[in-house]
């Protein structure tokens, strides 16, 4: 009886560490979702910049508003460079966030199921243990002498 609570205590112990796990692989996975967003703006932003840059001339800007419109797509090239980084950094923390979490998931499994083996085998024994009070025959008393 005492390896099915130790067993037991093990289970509520890793459906805990699972469970933290989850919610770090579900902020991990925010995480890298708005990474990846903020990096897919950046992208669409540069593009409509260069499109912009490719018709200056016959729209009227000026060489100043040109060279503007430059230097704003490098900056732009810089910030995308930096987004694509955190984007990256992100999409590894969750993936390592997910492994440990499966890592988790099975493990506490694998303790359920052991855990159900080993109520079943006590579970036998108990009834092993109480089969012989019930096969005895017991003489019952009817009244008679």
């Amino acid at each position: 009886m005492d390896d099915i609570n130790q067993m037991r205590r093990l289970v509520n112990q890793a459906k805990r560490e699972e469970c933290r796990a989850s919610n770090d692989m579900y902020i991990h996975e925010n995480q890298a979702n708005h990474e990846q967003s903020q990096l897919e703006t950046c992208l669409t932003y540069k593009e409509e910049c260069l499109n912009g840059l490719k018709t200056a001339k016959d729209s009227g800007l000026s060489i100043v508003q040109i060279r503007e419109c430059q230097l704003l797509v490098q900056y732009i090239d810089s910030v995308v460079e930096t987004r694509q980084y955190k984007a990256d950094i992100s999409q590894e923390n969750y993936e390592e966030a997910k492994a440990v979490w499966q890592e988790k998931q099975d493990s506490l499994e694998n303790l359920k199921q052991a855990l159900k083996k080993l109520e079943a085998e006590y579970g036998e024994q108990m009834i092993d243990d109480i089969k012989p009070v019930h096969d005895r025959t017991y003489r019952v008393y009817d009244g008679r002498k």
